[in-house]
């Protein structure tokens, strides 16, 4: 039923303190840690339950050394004429009041009746063990929602009554929507348990942003138009007043190209990147490679990322090939990393002895990228120009091969905090460049 809901807002803008960045920030949650979690819940043939806490930012006291007076709202009933509120209570719009919940809601996780403990790699990552001799649970925040599981139901539960006793929260049951993701949750008949992450109403709110609702759509596309590289797209001469919408529209599509790149759709994430880096001297031709991508989202709105519980995974008939002395079935499939890049233009091509054309040294540049599977499925991925132009197609490659080293540390030290160190065994890197 339908229920009128009211909230009030305090203009923080007013505030005449003037807080720096450090004394306003308050962490959350990062998507490859979602996909991570989602992958462990897979590998226990568990799904993830979801959280979210009612009226958060309420919920936390405002410090005695930060007393606060505002003006009620024009027409408040309950406050006579000429008074004034003295707040107790940390309200939405508020500078602090974000860093207020995050100290609140890590204060009573990490407390003894509950007992988790954040992660050094990550503040917004938490594991414990909530019951003697039963297994951990683990929980993941994005400001007042949250996802958690255990390897053990009565682990869940436990946890579920501990924390419903220092807050007001909403234990909704297995996790549907998160941060626009979709999550599908297949139990197969065999036991197994395979999890579907994927966006498609928010491709489809993109396609209507680009005015591409009743365009067709081919399933052939690509993201990519060969032979029509982003970054030499020639940018028009015209006035700020007449670029200034191109520049408002693309950063709009570029924003929203790229939360969906960074949530399910990997596919998209190196045309994004190239795009992103032309939002200041936009063309009509940057507009058109933005909506040629818009087509190809709208041709495959249904994409998205598989995690399975099963032992055998896909990617072995494409890791096969480095090592030829070891069966897939005894190679170890936990981490697994592949990085590679391409050398000068994203065409390849070579100028003719008579082109006089200028080359500037951002065109030059390689493309790196790298990707990270762990339960079968790529949790962590980045594509990028290089900071510099590269004197080798080695020299890219290593590059490349650099940038995944330090992103598989980072995954490695995430496992640590978990408690699932794999420090005994190397983490497979493949590139396919002999010299690097």
């Amino acid at each position: 039923p339908l229920r009128a809901k009211g909230r009030i807002v305090v203009l923080g803008n007013k505030d005449p303190v003037a807080w720096s960045k450090a004394d306003c920030y308050a962490p959350v949650a990062s998507l490859p840690i979602v996909r991570l979690l989602t992958a462990l819940a897979v590998n226990h043939k568990r799904t993830l339950k979801q959280g979210d806490c009612k009226n958060a930012f309420v919920q936390a006291e405002l410090p005695p050394e930060e007393e606060t007076v505002v003006r009620p709202p024009s027409g408040c009933p309950f406050t006579p004429a000429g008074s004034y509120w003295r707040l107790k209570k940390s309200l939405y719009g508020l500078r602090r009041a974000p860093r207020h919940w995050y100290q609140l809601i890590t204060t009573i996780l990490e407390s003894p009746e509950i007992g988790l403990k954040r992660c050094r790699n990550d503040s917004c990552l938490f594991v414990g063990s909530v019951l003697p001799g039963k297994p951990p649970i683990y929980l993941v925040l994005y400001v007042d929602d949250f996802l958690y599981f255990s390897p053990d139901a009565d682990v869940e539960k436990h946890f579920e009554l501990s924390l419903a006793k220092k807050l007001k929260v909403d234990f909704m049951g297995d996790a549907e929507f998160f941060l626009g993701i979709k999550f599908d949750w297949v139990f197969s008949s065999d036991g197994h348990l395979d999890c579907r992450l994927s966006q498609e109403a928010y491709v489809n709110v993109i396609v209507d942003a680009m005015g591409l609702t009743d365009c067709s759509a081919s399933p052939k596309m690509t993201p990519f138009r060969s032979g029509f590289p982003i970054d030499v797209i020639p940018c028009n001469e015209m006035s700020d007043e007449q670029r200034a919408p191109l520049i408002a529209r693309l950063r709009s599509w570029c924003g929203m190209l790229n939360w969906l790149s960074l949530g399910t759709r990997p596919d998209v994430t190196t045309v994004c990147s190239l795009l992103a880096s032309c939002q200041c001297r936009p063309s009509p031709g940057h507009l058109d490679a933005a909506k040629y991508i818009g087509k190809y989202l709208k041709a495959t709105a249904g994409l998205g990322l598989q995690y399975s519980s099963r032992n055998n995974s896909t990617l072995e008939g494409y890791i096969y090939f480095p090592a030829p002395n070891r069966t897939p079935s005894g190679l170890d499939l936990t981490l697994l990393a592949f990085a590679d890049a391409n050398w000068g233009p994203q065409d390849a091509s070579k100028p003719s002895l008579t082109e006089t054309r200028e080359i500037s040294l951002d065109e030059t540049k390689s493309i790196t990228g790298h990707v990270l599977f762990y339960g079968g499925a790529p949790v962590f991925w980045s594509s990028q120009k290089e900071d510099r132009t590269s004197g080798s197609s080695c020299e890219a490659e290593i590059k490349a091969t650099n940038g995944c080293t330090k992103s598989i540390l980072w995954f490695r030290h995430i496992l640590s905090d978990l408690g699932l160190s794999i420090s005994s065994s190397p983490t497979p890197l493949y590139n396919d460049n002999q010299g690097a």
